[in-house]
This record gives C-alpha cells, structure tokens and sequence, in this order.
C-alpha cells in the first residue's frame, strides 16, 4: 500500500541529502525544517544554493515547484540538492496542509527564492493557482513566516503595481529580502542574506535578543607611524563578524564598529567603518551614551592596537642611510573601561586573547580584566591553540561571568561559537 506523501515526507526529512554537509557550518537549523519555493524565473539556478546552505546549517529543506520553475529547472536535480522530492502538483495527500497547515509536519518557515512579480501579485491578491502560492496561502493563514526573495527586470521591480502588491505583503507580515538592482535587473539578493534571513526570521522570533540593540566592535584597529606605516596585528576581524551575523540571527538591531579586516560584514547590519583605536572609541562612546538608551548589549570583540605613536610623522619616514629607526609609543585608550565610565547600565560583553597560558592563568588574567573594565562577561581564548588564533574559521572561548561561572566552548566554527555567545548574553545578560 502507498504510504500518503505526508508521512513520505517526515520519514524523508529525518535525513540529509549528504551527510558530509548537513550541519557542516552549524547546528542552528538543526530539527528545523524549511520549505522553499522556487517560482519561473531564470535566478531559479541559484535556489540550489541557498538549499543547501540552509541544509549546511541543520535545516530539513522541503521544495516546492511551479509548472514555470520545472521550465527552467529540472526537478531531478532540486531532488539531488535538497534529498525531498519536490512538489510539482498538488494531490490527495494534501501536501500544502500537511506541510503548511494545521498539523504537526508543518514547516517552521516558507521561501520563495526566487519570486516573480506575478507570484508577489498573487500572494497580496490571495490567488493560489500554483504550488508555491497555494503553500503561501496556507501558510499565511497558518502564521508560519514566510519570506520572499523577489527577482525581475529592474522596470517590473519599480512598477507602481508591484511595489504596492510588495506592501501588502508586508501589512501581511511576509518579509521580503530586497532585491539589489544590477545590469537593469532586480537580482534575487546574495545567497549569504538569504540565508541569514531565514535563520532569523526562525531563530529570531523567540528569541529574548529579539528587538534588543546590540553594538559590536571588531576587525583590528591601525596606528600611524606616518601616512604609509602602520602599527597593527593580525586580526582578520572574522570573530566580530560571526558575532553579527549571529545576533543579526537572533532578531537583534546590529550595529558593527569595524575596523580593518578581511571578510566583509553581514547585510542587514548597519556598518560603521573606523581604523584607529580613538575612532572606534568616539564611535561607541557616542552610541552608549546614558540618556541615548541606544545600546543594550556592547560586545567588544575588535582587537585593539595598544600601542600608537606619540607623534607620527606627517611625511613619509625615509629610509636611505638609516640603521635604526626609534618610535616613542604611548597607550591607545581602553574602549570598554571609558563606557563604563560613561554609562553603568548597558551591558558589556568583553573579549580576550592570550598566547600560551595555562588554563588557570588564562581564566584568571580574563576575570581580573572583567573585574577591572567593569564587565558583565568575558570571553577568553588561546590564540596559540590550533584553530583558535587569528585568520582562523574556527575558534574555541571559554566564557566568564562575574559570579564564577565559567562556560566552554569547544573548538567550532566561528558562527557556532558566535551563536553560543549569544545566548550566553540572552541567557545571563537580559
């Protein structure tokens, strides 16, 4: 006897369609399930992407199919990306309900990437006559989150008609994922934003950072020594980043203080670009100001030059004939300890990199660091264990509170242990 393909599907998602990928940046997705929808449109080539990133951080990815997206798409091959069979036709099994409806299968978010402006026409117009809009109007009727990533030609994306239809969405509480505009098309947006959206639009909602204003410094900071030398480190600034991507994920208003650093910062973030230590200090001394309440969490993840020159010169030092080269080095200011200065009540969130400690010395210099700075946690690593230094995609931290506990992180990829400081901060901070 066939087995309806409701059940099908449940026994189907319980697995990846490749072990090697599922969960291979982050467990954030795990137990989760998505559906997505792919509508006729030529971005349709790129929804494989985004399954399968949405796969890499735990997520059971269920499709679903207009007769246009068969067109430019193969079924077959959504099949091998995703490991679930995609919907192309409705039938007695009810999938839309199964999936999206009143029932316990249902998904835990609805995709469309990419979305035509026919389908966001019909969507606000509550028309159902394929696939992925009949699963939105069960979905929408079901108060699953549905997000759209609309791709068209730039003229259809500015027609008056389509961007109301693109309000009423929004008055219906569907998200769209803006399209940026490139070579007179609106193309679906970048897969990396996509992606966050997704985990956010999940992760977010329940989340107690959700709607909190949480700033966050990173990259490594640069001093003059003339208008060509700098004194710097290594820092790639790929530690601050994960950590705004993962509170951007947990529904929080990011804002990044960046420094230099080699990969770029997470849409949806608003990013505020500084190089020296006294930049990012007045940067974020401007945005903890007490009668501001613009601030809840501060977490101070750059790596801050100590040191800078005491005069650096304004030409460029020569070198001819010179043996030896003297710079009088004085102190960069210490950003945590001056907002706490300013301000007792937001909280702060510390960093600390050490080299070659023990365990005990590492854990004991970060507390007395919290202690002195005022800080409500502290995050430690050894930069000279595998995987954890600089220019790494992994890390590993151990978390400091001032009561005593003390919470580890084992080695993982930087958005891992990004997320695991985040709910530490949503746990012990609000």
């Amino acid at each position: 006897m066939t087995k309806p393909r409701a059940v099908v599907y449940r026994q189907i998602m319980e697995h990846s369609p490749d072990d090697t990928i599922h969960g291979s940046i982050s467990r954030i997705l795990e137990g989760r399930t998505i559906i997505i929808g792919l509508t006729g449109s030529v971005a349709v080539m790129r929804s494989l992407e985004i399954a399968r990133e949405l796969i890499r951080h735990g997520a059971a990815v269920l499709p679903v199919m207009s007769r246009a997206a068969c067109e430019f798409i193969g079924p077959k091959l959504v099949h091998w990306a995703t490991g679930n069979t995609p919907v192309v036709e409705l039938s007695g099994a009810n999938e839309h309900v199964a999936l999206a409806g009143n029932s316990s299968s249902r998904a835990d978010l609805l995709l469309i990437a990419p979305c035509t402006a026919n389908t966001i026409g019909k969507i606000a117009s509550g028309i159902d006559d394929t696939v992925p809009t009949t699963f939105a109007t069960t979905a929408l009727g079901q108060g699953i989150p549905i997000l759209l990533a609309p791709a068209m030609h730039e003229p259809m994306y500015h027609n008056p008609a389509v961007l109301r239809n693109m309000e009423i969405t929004r008055e219906f509480g569907i998200g769209i994922i803006e399209a940026p505009v490139i070579e007179g098309k609106a193309k679906m947006a970048d897969t990396q934003y996509v992606v966050d959206a997704c985990i956010r639009g999940i992760t977010g909602r329940q989340s107690p950072l959700a709607g909190r204003s949480v700033l966050i410094t990173a990259g490594r900071t640069v001093e003059y020594l003339d208008p060509i030398r700098v004194i710097t480190n290594n820092s790639s600034g790929k530690m601050g980043v994960a950590l705004a991507r993962a509170a951007y994920h947990a529904g929080a208003d990011v804002t990044l203080v960046y420094g230099k650093g080699t990969v770029e910062p997470p849409q949806g973030v608003r990013v505020v670009r500084v190089e020296s230590a006294e930049e990012m200090m007045n940067e974020v001394l401007v945005r903890t100001k007490p009668d501001h309440n613009e601030t809840d969490i501060l977490i101070a993840a750059a790596a801050v030059g100590d040191w800078k020159a005491r005069n650096p010169d304004t030409r460029k030092t020569p070198t001819n004939g010179m043996t030896s080269l003297q710079i009088d080095l004085v102190p960069t200011p210490k950003i945590i300890d001056a907002v706490r200065t300013q301000n007792t009540k937001v909280r702060i969130i510390a960093f600390r990199a050490q080299h070659r400690l023990s365990r005990y010395d590492l854990t004991a210099d970060a507390r007395a660091r919290m202690l002195r700075a005022g800080a409500d946690m502290i995050a430690v690593n050894d930069v000279s264990v595998q995987g954890a230094g600089f220019e790494t995609d992994t890390n590993q931290m151990i978390i400091l509170l001032p009561d005593g506990t003390e919470i580890e992180i084992p080695l993982a990829s930087k958005i891992s242990v990004a997320t695991r400081v985040m709910e530490a901060a949503a746990t012990y901070l609000l």
